[in-house]
């Protein structure tokens, strides 16, 4: 029984370490800007009509999403949006 005992703790610390690896890895935001010799690469970016929220504005008529999508919309639109803001339009 004191041999199972001992190896109680150091299980114990592997049981640990596997799941804050595990917690780690599903909380990393994939990259959805990739660089390229010629530019930017927008990947992994939901394009079309969904609900995102606004991380910045650009003048006229831009709004910005958090996975670097845009949104055209009217200037009234653009004046009444605030940032970080949830915004249903159509993302390209």
């Amino acid at each position: 029984m004191n041999g199972r005992s001992s190896d109680l703790p150091e299980m114990t610390r592997v049981a640990l370490a596997v799941l804050s690896l595990a917690a780690a890895g599903a909380c990393a935001r994939p990259r959805y800007i990739e660089p390229t010799p010629h530019g930017a690469v927008v990947t992994s970016a939901k394009l079309g009509l969904y609900t995102k929220e606004v991380m910045t504005k650009k003048e006229p008529d831009t709004l910005v999403a958090d996975d670097a999508t845009i949104c055209r919309v009217s200037p009234d639109r653009y004046q009444s949006t605030r940032v970080h803001s949830m915004v249903y339009c159509n993302w390209q």
